[in-house]
């Protein structure tokens, strides 16, 4: 078991928190490296653009149905013997779509990554947390943001760039990262969690709408932005540019606001960055066929939003819970996310072919964000400004209260 988690000091002297890091990074490699490359690839091999969003949509719908099943999957099995199952089905079939040509092959190895990305992810968000201390679980949570914006930062754009350029075999390799990866498993506790029972997913859903709707439509619009950019600029260099700018700002926002959320809470971070998000999509549907500082710009702009909400809106649902629905609100906050993304590359990719084109499509999403985000800011403005004892706080007491009495189970 990981050692006691630290109340000053660095997060990463936790085993626990390190291990789970790196197998996050190596799941999140897999997916992001596919997302954009995927219906690029599939482009490439005749088929048509308006539907070549609905392989990604195949691949989450897989994974929205799984992360709902997770929290039920976290009684009966190990944090460890979950995230060792979802690596192998998430990263052993990447390789093989170098043998498919049509769609029916490719949705099938993308539900089959679907089901794997889902055990990692739901896992991934809550063991981080679950090993700082409540006053710190916004920096965990900043890292467990981290272990997904790095690999969404280079992943999404180099993928693209990569088969945009020929060198789709390099994606396909990349893909199985997360087998590599289970190097570090032994560093992940072997520990059942205790989740709640079959009543939680519905009384979670309820509880934390307003975040997950949140979460869903800025998603969407992430969704719809990395699949109409490769297809509207064909020109590699500026898809890849725009990409990249949207991943780095993503990054560093959804790592950094996390220590801001422990300081003040969500009600002042929340407004911003909706703003953020609604300015950013509009810049882009305007850059479309513009210069291509316009386009960066946008995305950048729009990056700073996805990225902060994404830390936002999980802190918002671990307040909203008590101790026993930690692990269903880590799959309702997951299975928005994925949703919302499935559904924004399939959807507004789909609009994007229309006579509304990219712009029109990217529009919508901008209002969709505006309209959920007031609701949510609203909310939000009733929120303490710190953590209390509500969320993971009391799991995370109890853990560490067993680790300091069973010394031999520190690393």
């Amino acid at each position: 078991m990981s050692a006691v988690a630290p109340r000053t000091g660095s997060l990463w002297r936790v085993r626990e928190i390190r291990a789970v890091f790196v197998l996050s990074f190596a799941g999140l490699t897999s997916f992001s490296v596919t997302l954009a490359a995927l219906p690029a690839w599939a482009r490439q091999l005749g088929h048509p653009e308006g539907v070549v969003g609905t392989i990604t949509g195949v691949m989450l719908a897989a994974t929205v149905v799984t992360q709902l099943l997770t929290a039920g999957l976290l009684r009966r099995w190990s944090l460890r013997t979950l995230l060792v199952a979802g690596s192998l089905l998430l990263g052993l079939p990447t390789p093989l779509y170098l043998l498919a040509h049509d769609l029916g092959a490719f949705y099938a190895l993308s539900a089959v990554r679907g089901v794997g990305f889902a055990v990692v992810t739901v896992v991934a968000a809550l063991a981080i947390p679950r090993a700082a201390p409540p006053e710190r679980r916004g920096e965990a949570i900043g890292l467990f943001g981290l272990s997904a914006a790095v690999p969404m930062m280079v992943g999404i754009s180099g993928g693209a760039a990569l088969t945009l350029g020929g060198s789709f075999a390099a994606v396909a390799v990349l893909g199985a990262l997360p087998v590599v990866a289970l190097v570090v498993a032994p560093g992940v506790p072997a520990e059942v969690v205790g989740a709640s029972g079959s009543t939680a997913i519905s009384r979670v859903l309820r509880t934390l709408a307003l975040p997950a709707g949140l979460l869903l439509v800025t998603t969407a619009a992430g969704g719809g932005l990395v699949t109409l950019l490769p297809l509207q600029r064909p020109d590699g260099s500026v898809a890849a540019a725009a990409l990249l700018a949207f991943g780095a700002v993503g990054m560093v926002a959804r790592w950094r606001v996390g220590p801001v959320l422990d300081r003040v809470g969500p009600r002042v971070v929340l407004p911003g960055l909706v703003g953020c998000g609604v300015g950013g999509l509009v810049v882009v549907a305007a850059g479309l066929a513009g210069p291509a500082g316009v386009l960066v710009a946008g995305a950048a702009l729009f990056g700073v939003a996805y990225g902060g909400l994404q830390t936002v809106t999980l802190d918002l649902s671990y307040r909203a819970v008590p101790d026993r629905d930690a692990p269903a609100a880590s799959a309702v906050w997951n299975a928005a996310f994925d949703a919302g993304t499935g559904a924004g590359s399939a959807m507004l990719g789909f609009v994007g072919g229309t006579a509304w084109g990219g712009g029109g499509a990217l529009v919508a999403g901008a209002a969709g964000v505006a309209l959920v985000g007031a609701a949510a800011a609203l909310t939000a403005r009733r929120q303490p400004a710190r953590a209390g004892a509500d969320g993971l706080a009391e799991q995370t007491t109890d853990r560490t209260a067993d680790r300091t009495a069973d010394p031999e189970g520190a690393a």
